[in-house]
């Protein structure tokens, strides 16, 4: 079922390019690409990696904050290989690490799942707060950026308020039976986790993380001989991400391929432009991910969990 649901991801990805393709002329858009200065690739994957361990230590920070605790090696692994599940809804499969975590060394998933779920949160505030960056670029984004604040801060707000966690508490200790004291345990750490201050730390990483990317897609468009500058770019990419995350679908794929090249033509540049920076900036940013990933786990894989 995985592989199919996976075959189905790829083939859909293969019709989103070419989509984009046919907007963006076949012919044009492979003369663009041969243009493109390749010498920059190398450095936008460096800086997408980078990107990769700010986030690894926020992630540290919030395993830390709940009391599980990893050596390095093993924790590279269980983080590196939560990048395979890139390409799901909202990196929503990201909760494997907690699979992967109790694998090693037996930690209980009430501790571990709140901790990627709050991960994630302080992913979207990070792109929130560069988003902002550009509102005054493209005031339509605005009411997007509204709603996606309004549901979180309500989220937020339900996990940390007293009465109404205690409702739901009691309504899911009386569906979950003997697991209810798993549901109490784990929402001791949501609340843990949603400390207002560290919160707001680890959203402040969570940009600079980001901001990496963002830096990575100013060189895509500079390898085409273009520039719109590093505040559009932040806010270009940070709002075609965050567009991608909220959409649900498996790696944003087709959202954030769209809102980044369409806000790339409303911003000066030609639709084979846009459409040549969006494929390689989401290679960059999803796929090598995606793969990267991948290739720990079945690397350290034997080493790692099927020794314990």
């Amino acid at each position: 079922m995985a592989k199919n649901r996976l075959w189905l991801i790829i083939l859909f990805a293969v019709v989103v390019y070419l989509f984009m393709g046919v907007y963006a002329n076949f012919s044009d858009l492979l003369v663009a690409l041969e243009k493109f200065n390749w010498i920059y690739l190398p450095v936008i994957l460096l800086l997408v990696t980078l990107g990769y361990f700010i986030r690894f230590i926020k992630w540290n920070f919030f395993l830390r904050n709940v009391d599980v605790h990893l050596p390095l090696k093993e924790n590279l692994f269980v983080f590196f290989s939560g990048l395979s599940m890139i390409i799901t809804p909202a990196k929503a499969g990201e909760i494997w690490k907690g699979w992967l975590i109790k694998e090693i060394n037996g930690e209980s998933l009430s501790k571990t799942i709140p901790v990627v779920i709050v991960d994630r949160i302080t992913d979207v505030i990070g792109l929130i707060i560069l988003s902002l960056l550009g509102i005054f670029y493209y005031k339509s984004g605005v009411n997007i950026l509204l709603i996606v604040i309004v549901l979180f801060s309500i989220f937020i707000l339900v996990i940390k308020s007293e009465k109404i966690s205690q409702k739901l508490m009691s309504i899911l200790e009386k569906r979950t039976g003997k697991y209810s004291s798993n549901i109490k345990e784990t929402h001791l750490n949501f609340q843990k986790s949603l400390n207002w201050k560290y919160l707001l730390g680890n959203s402040i990483i969570s940009v600079v993380a980001w901001f990496t990317e963002c830096l990575a897609i100013f060189l895509v468009i500079y390898g085409f001989g273009e520039n719109i500058g590093i505040v559009l770019s932040t806010f270009v990419f940070s709002f075609a991400s965050l567009a991608g995350a909220v959409s649900l679908i498996p790696g944003g794929l087709g959202v954030a391929e769209a809102t980044l090249s369409g806000l790339l033509v409303i911003f000066g540049l030609s639709s084979t432009i846009a459409v040549g920076a969006a494929i390689i900036m989401r290679f960059a940013t999803l796929w090598y991910g995606a793969i990267l990933g991948f290739l720990i786990y079945i690397t350290f894989n034997k080493t790692i969990i099927t020794k314990k």
